[in-house]
């Protein structure tokens, strides 16, 4: 058994749950406005668009996604825990699986495709494989949306090694190399910065801005070069010609 499935089994009681309790739907829909702000404008604008998260933990983005209006949003998780978790909360259209298995056959079907902190669990053979997977599976002009540890933001390490299951982290150039390997064009790479929803949140992001500043300065003064994405994640968002 190779190690991963063996955390996979029991994911959200041996790692979610004790981390942020049990998920509600009222702890999704608090993370609506983040979702918002990160995803909304790379949707595409039909609302029957056939719409995949792989990996989609507890379902969350697609509850979110179904709450827009996009009835053929779907997700699939290889933990039972995780999707046991979501059917239990209601949120319809999810499944357990294996992503590889469960992509390989779809060629030309997905107007979107999320990879929502996945990447990282996998090995590199294996990811580029997905990739390639991802891209067969796309219809043209369709977008592939990752979100993922990023090696170059200000605690890169933190989320590196936050999962005993992650495998690697990426920078925005690796990301680059994976899609464009994998024939990808490039939309772009984004920060996972505070979103302003409240007090808190709102100080949350004058900090990170001030910090933010300070870490580009000592970059500046060490490689002579700016790095545009220092958040703790990164997104970056490929389609199909």
């Amino acid at each position: 058994m190779d190690y991963r499935e063996k955390f996979y089994i029991r994911y959200v009681s041996g790692n979610t749950e004790p981390l942020y309790g049990k998920m509600t739907i009222e702890d999704i829909k608090k993370q609506f406005a983040v979702w918002n702000a990160y995803f909304f404008k790379f949707l595409p604008k039909n609302k029957q668009a056939s719409i995949i998260e792989l990996g989609c933990g507890n379902g969350g983005l697609v509850y979110w996604l179904q709450n827009l209006g996009y009835s053929n949003a779907s997700g699939i998780d290889v933990s039972p825990e995780q999707v046991d978790c979501a059917k239990k909360i209601g949120i319809k259209n999810i499944s357990n699986g294996n992503l590889m298995n469960f992509i390989k056959n779809k060629e030309d079907f997905y107007d979107a495709v999320f990879l929502r902190d996945v990447l990282e669990h996998f090995k590199k053979d294996e990811i580029i494989e997905i990739m390639d997977m991802i891209y067969r599976s796309l219809k043209k002009g369709g977008k592939l949306i990752i979100q993922t540890p990023n090696s170059a933001g200000i605690f890169g390490g933190r989320y590196r090694y936050h999962d005993f299951t992650h495998e690697l982290s990426f920078t925005e150039n690796s990301l680059r190399q994976i899609m464009l390997i994998s024939s990808f064009s490039i939309l772009g790479f984004y920060e996972t910065m505070p979103v302003i929803y409240g007090l808190k949140s709102f100080i949350r992001s004058i900090l990170w801005k001030f910090l933010r500043i300070i870490m580009q300065f000592f970059i500046l003064v060490e490689t002579g070069a700016i790095e545009k994405v220092l958040t703790q994640n990164i997104i970056a968002v490929g389609y199909k010609k």
